[in-house]
């Protein structure tokens, strides 16, 4: 078996890369930059959703009294 160099892993698409770097090209750079964008914005976008619903729960549990 041989050694492979040492390397490490694109960040957004896997393929293989220099040790010291993160991304192999800009556009996986950016695509990845868009990706947790997206994440944190769904992030909060639940965590509102999350305290309308209990809020809404408490509201129906107080008037219901």
């Amino acid at each position: 078996m041989t050694a492979l160099p040492e390397h490490d892993h694109c960040r957004f698409c896997g393929d293989a890369v220099p040790f010291d770097m993160r991304y192999c090209s800009m556009e996986c750079y950016r695509g990845d930059e868009a990706r947790m964008k997206r994440e944190r914005r769904n992030g909060i976008l639940f965590a509102a959703a999350a305290i309308a619903s209990v809020a809404a729960i408490a509201a129906a549990g107080i008037l219901l009294s």
